[in-house]
């Protein structure tokens, strides 16, 4: 009950603090959102690779870090709960700003959960109790690709699953779970071998994503961005530091329901 009525309350204050922001006048054509795995410090963490290979093929294109703990152990279900609340406001503040922009989701381990949840749904145990996507419509329609690597949610069958893993994660969806609204433009990549998307013991190959499907998820990216009308801007590779000191201070909303939340729980 706690934790229902704290994280309602964070996402209700983050939503408010959304709901003030205006337009930017210079913004660019692509934006993408990367999120870290459990445990790697504040930043883009393992999924920097892929969001450098993008920022990189697409001029002017600007990126941004999600927001959340990142944290493993007895608060690991908060940690996923904070992670897809930061992820529908963050992507929201954005594309309120930046209407035209198109959205691409880079999401690693821990953060392809929470990206995975907030596009597609849950139920995820303890941190997230609805099957609707919480991105806002607005982030739904501009949204171009997501890219999930040793995503957690992990199970067979999907039709955007890439690699050679059979097995579910440790959070995997149900059998039969669909993704409709988002699935042709999702690819999740995850091996046999590794122990957090699927039932393998190797943790390098957990980390060793970017290293072999880095380019693959590029061309990926750079198809679904094909034709789609966005020119970059040239105002440079960062969102303007007005606008970070928005997203950091909606990010330590967010950061303020995981102490409470883990407050709880432990």
């Amino acid at each position: 009950m706690h934790f229902t009525t704290i994280l309602i309350s964070a996402i209700a204050t983050a939503s408010a603090n959304a709901a003030g922001m205006t337009r930017r006048q210079n913004c660019p054509g692509i934006h993408i959102f990367g999120a870290r795995e459990t445990t790697a410090p504040p930043g883009f963490g393992s999924a920097l690779t892929v969001v450098n290979l993008i920022q990189q093929a697409n001029g002017g294109a600007t990126s941004e870090s999600i927001i959340y703990p990142a944290a493993g152990g007895n608060v690991y279900g908060a940690s996923v709960a904070a992670g897809v609340a930061a992820v529908a406001n963050q992507t929201k503040v954005f594309n309120q700003m930046c209407p035209d922009s198109k959205i691409v989701m880079v999401g690693y381990s821990q953060g392809a959960q929470i990206v995975d949840d907030a596009f597609c749904g849950g139920p995820d145990g303890l941190s997230l109790n609805t099957t609707k996507a919480t991105v806002s419509s607005g982030v739904s329609k501009m949204v171009a690709a997501i890219i999930l690597m040793g995503d957690p949610r992990h199970v067979n069958g999907l039709p955007f699953n890439v690699g050679n893993a059979t097995a579910g994660g440790f959070a995997a969806r149900p059998v039969g779970f669909q993704c409709p609204a988002f699935q042709d433009i999702i690819q999740a990549y995850c091996d046999a071998e590794d122990p957090f998307c699927a039932k393998g013991n190797s943790t390098a190959t957990h980390q060793g994503y970017g290293r072999e499907y880095g380019q693959a998820a590029l061309q990926f990216v750079q198809g679904k961005l094909k034709g789609s009308n966005t020119q970059a801007s040239t105002g440079g590779n960062a969102v303007a530091s007005s606008d970070v000191s928005r997203v950091k201070l909606d990010g330590m909303n967010v950061l303020m329901l995981f102490t409470l939340t883990a407050l709880v729980i432990i």
